[in-house]
């Protein structure tokens, strides 16, 4: 009788359980006294394949927890600062891993005084303007300019930078 490799094993397991010798095993089943041993010492292994990762998930965690609470910090300053025994090119690859891609900030124009001027002056004629005009308009840009003196910053007004009529 020719079992299957597991259907095998469990059988020997079993009747080793049950107090069964080696010989009353092996005329059961029909195989070596070795067989029986190998089926016994027998575990499964996990499935891996690739090269062993360097960095644990632990890891992991830390250089994505570092890069979200500095967003302007570099790969080579991660790695410098948790000291970490690997390459700035795989804390690159477990930030994308994170969902954490590199960005560079843009670069805006600094205003002139006559723009704010003419930001401010529109936003004094536009601003009883129903909800439903300002719907039409697609807003691209957006910053802050201050609408008193310089002494008091607090009370700043989104102005727009660019703006596109969708539809008239």
């Amino acid at each position: 009788m020719i079992l299957f490799e597991k259907e095998q094993r469990t059988l020997i397991k079993k009747l080793i359980r049950e107090g069964k010798t080696y010989k009353e095993v092996q005329k059961m089943i029909g195989c070596s006294a070795k067989m029986i041993s190998n089926a016994l010492k027998w575990r499964a292994k996990p499935e891996r394949r690739g090269r062993k990762r360097k960095t644990t998930i632990k890891m992991d965690r830390r250089i994505t927890r570092m890069a979200k609470a500095q967003p302007m910090i570099t790969s080579r300053m991660i790695k410098d600062s948790l000291e970490l025994p690997v390459s700035t090119v795989t804390v690159r690859r477990r930030l994308c891993v994170a969902i954490l891609f590199s960005r560079i900030p843009r670069k805006v124009p600094l205003l002139k005084k006559r723009h704010v001027q003419k930001r401010l002056q529109f936003a004094k004629e536009h601003i009883n303007w129903p909800k439903e005009k300002w719907r039409n308009i697609l807003w691209t840009d957006e910053s802050k300019i201050p609408a008193c003196s310089s002494k008091n910053t607090s009370l700043m007004k989104n102005i727009i930078l660019i703006m596109i009529v969708k539809h008239i």
